[in-house]
């Protein structure tokens, strides 16, 4: 139920972007018609800076910034820890380092189709390619949920309908251009709407930041450990969670949900869009540029974080009812925000900001999905004749399918936090362990990423339909364990990679990792020269971690006026910044070609 009615102005605000996003769709379409490698990958001609907007408006997602503001709101900087599992991004920093440039060098359309290029045409490639497509749709459909959930629970405050209502009329219109223009509509919608998402996160900050009352405002705050970043070993009780005492070993479960950011970034990612934008991309220096462009703007997400708690902490310290909302469902913090802190006009802007990243990560994660339906399924086994213009009008179908069953299965969930706690919990662990060992050992083969895949998805929804109380720190551990003990054993008990398969695959990525077995039949004078820029790559790894990291912080400090942490904060960004600087961005390629 709505809470507040929106102005004339606001209304008019929402109708224009609305229109605004269609009509640029509808634009895009003919771009988007002409192959399917136009439909999914631009054809590799948009420009590494909007991709780089466009990976993080989709990263800003509303529903994601919901979390991370509950969090916060509720439990303070102790919040920050909890953004590890994944609001924080922190993978990133080895996407820019060298995941990001060995998903290019594989010059694929998806990663399933990646697991040919890895394991063979034969069986066990095929096999492995399956399965990573049943398992990226199914990833899929889970972020398609969370986004039913969060984008309509957001609106709900707003229009007078309920939140299954008011996210299917946000779909219409994200699947509406979607549909119709593909990547390059992800790609362009996705540019407006990063600039939204900027000036929203400016205004909101700035507000926060010149409170008058500021410092009485944090005072208020009174959860234990909330005013500190020092990670507390055993967390108080988080009422307003279905299991308030989830969390309750703080310390186990910060050191799992920093394992999985590592595990998500060497991998290569266990699902959804990010990768589709490095197989997009034209060379190996556009994806450093783009990575860095998406970790910098990421920060601003922080600046509306911090700067809605701030805001939350205000409204609710001079108003009872307010205060009462707030702690028992803290997912409210930020529609309550907007619709008593802002004056009527920006407000239709702000939120007009939101649903913009809102739509940004449903778009991204749809197109996305519907690429291995069509390119590692139904092109592949159902119609492997069928022309761009019937694989074209099959995505249009795929599209409305997909989302048609999240809307469905978002009835099943209470919370958005119920959601995304499983996405970034059992179900990353039971494919992190295939994502991770395809890359780094020669000897892991096509059967054992498809058993090790398959076992990793039943634990993970065995444990999500009969255990959903199960703490992070146990079913992370069990799920990750029982899928690489099942891959590990089936690549001993089945015959390996053809050595054929594996010279061509380590020359084009150049990994590193366990690879004696092959890069001995391989010229010396490439295999050290991969390994030199290898052991680089890794030593600038741990200088991109610190970097972003301490621009998280920098962010956060400031905004709370905490003075010392921000001036250790910004010392330590400038110091990495030009580490950064010498040690990888003057190393970076200055010309390659585009893949053929």
């Amino acid at each position: 139920m709505n809470t507040i009615s929106l102005s004339t102005l606001d209304t008019i605000i929402l109708l224009l972007y609305f229109l605004g996003t269609l009509g640029l769709g509808f634009y895009l379409s003919k771009k988007a018609s002409r192959s399917i490698s136009d439909y999914f990958l631009g054809g590799r001609k948009i420009p590494w800076w909007a991709i780089g907007m466009s990976g993080t408006a989709s990263n800003f997602d509303m529903t994601g910034t919901m979390v991370m503001i509950s969090f916060l709101f509720a439990i303070g900087l102790q919040g920050f820890w909890v953004a590890l599992r994944g609001g924080m991004a922190l993978y990133m920093a080895i996407i820019m380092i060298y995941m990001g440039k060995w998903l290019q060098r594989s010059n694929v359309m998806t990663t399933a189709e990646w697991m040919e290029l890895r394991f063979g045409s034969g069986l066990a490639g095929k096999l492995a390619r399956l399965l990573s497509a049943v398992a990226n749709l199914i990833v899929t459909i889970a972020l398609l949920v969370y986004f039913v959930e969060g984008g309509g629970k957001f609106l709900a405050v707003y229009l007078p309908f309920s939140p299954t209502v008011c996210a299917l009329l946000m779909m219409i219109v994200a699947l509406t251009y979607t549909t119709m223009s593909g990547f390059y509509g992800v790609i362009y919608t996705d540019v407006i709407q990063e600039v939204l998402i900027l000036l929203v996160a400016l205004y909101v900050g700035y507000q926060a930041f010149t409170l008058p009352d500021h410092a009485a405002v944090i005072a208020s705050a009174t959860y234990p450990g909330w005013h500190s970043l020092i990670p507390n070993w055993e967390a108080a009780p988080m009422n307003w969670l279905a299991n308030p005492t989830v969390y309750q070993s703080f310390g186990l479960c910060i050191l799992f949900w920093f394992s999985r950011s590592m595990f998500e970034g060497m991998g290569g990612f266990t699902g959804g869009y990010t990768p589709q934008r490095f197989y997009a991309t034209k060379n190996e220096r556009e994806v450093g540029l783009l990575t860095a462009e998406w970790i910098l703007l990421l920060l601003f997400r922080w600046m509306l974080v911090v700067g809605t708690v701030i805001l939350g902490l205000k409204l609710a310290s001079g108003n009872p009812a307010i205060a009462s909302i707030l702690s028992q469902d803290p997912e409210q913090t930020l529609p309550v925000v907007l619709s008593q802190a802002i004056p009527s006009g920006l407000r239709g802007l702000l939120i007009a900001g939101l649903i913009a990243a809102a739509m940004s990560t449903f778009d991204s994660t749809i197109n996305a999905g519907v690429s291995y339906w069509i390119r590692d399924i139904y092109q592949l086994y159902l119609k492997p004749q069928a022309s761009e213009k019937r694989l074209i009008r099959q995505s249009y179908g795929a599209t409305i399918a997909l989302a048609a069953i999240a809307i469905i299965l978002s009835q099943t969930v209470q919370n958005i936090n119920e959601i995304w706690s499983w996405i970034t919990g059992s179900l990353s662990a039971g494919l992190a362990a295939p994502t991770v060992l395809r890359w780094y050992w020669w000897r892991f083969n096509g059967y054992g990423f498809a058993i090790a895949t398959a076992v990793g998805l039943v634990t993970s929804l065995l444990l999500k339909i009969l255990h959903p109380e199960l703490a992070f720190y146990v079913s992370f551990p069990l799920t990750l364990g029982i899928s690489m003990l099942a891959g590990v054993g089936m690549a001993y008990l089945t015959p390996p990679t053809e050595l054929k398969t594996l010279k061509n695959f380590w020359l084009r990525i150049r990994p590193f990792g366990f690879w004696r077995r092959v890069t001995s039949e391989l010229d010396p004078a490439i295999v050290n020269k991969s390994q030199i820029q290898n052991s680089h790559d890794l030593r600038n790894v741990f200088l991109a971690l610190i970097w972003q990291l301490s621009g998280v912080v920098m962010v956060m400090s400031g905004l709370l006026h905490q003075w010392l942490t921000a001036l250790g904060a910004i010392a330590t960004f400038i110091i990495f910044s030009t580490l950064l600087y010498f040690q990888w961005y003057k190393r970076l390629p200055t010309e390659q070609a585009a893949p053929k």
